[in-house]
């Protein structure tokens, strides 16, 4: 049994983002917890459930897996009800040795108006709060 990724509320360096790790399966690489955006083009976003992912690579150094740094991956998506628009982020990145990620985020939103924005929310550093 592992103990990374180690559950906790993980926010962005700019304070704009929080990832909470309720509970990481290793035998999938399932991440269930809840994201949170700050801002999008119909205000904050918050996505709750199976929103992440993980793979362990073997570190030779150490001569096992289950150890960082692996790869990650998380977000959240919402299309309300009457599917008036449609909104996603998505982040990839790496758990690091220190129980922090660093991850690269896109957005894309399509609303009802045909509006399309996909756009880049950067590359930011998720520290445990």
């Amino acid at each position: 049994m592992s103990n990374v990724p180690v559950p906790g509320n993980y926010v962005s360096e700019d304070k704009n983002f929080t990832f909470k790790i309720s509970s990481a399966d290793s035998s999938n690489g399932v991440i269930t917890g809840v994201y949170n955006a700050n801002y999008s083009p119909v205000g904050p976003l918050t996505a709750e459930g199976q929103i992440g992912n993980y793979a362990w690579v073997f570190n030779k150094s150490q001569g096992r897996d289950g150890v960082a740094p692996f790869t990650i991956g998380f977000g959240g998506s919402s299309r309300p009800d009457g599917r008036p628009y449609c909104i996603n982020d998505v982040w990839t990145g790496a758990y690091q040795t220190d129980n922090s990620i660093l991850a690269e985020g896109v957005r894309s939103f399509v609303n009802q108006d045909g509006v399309i924005q996909v756009r880049s929310l950067g590359t930011l550093r998720f520290a445990i709060a």
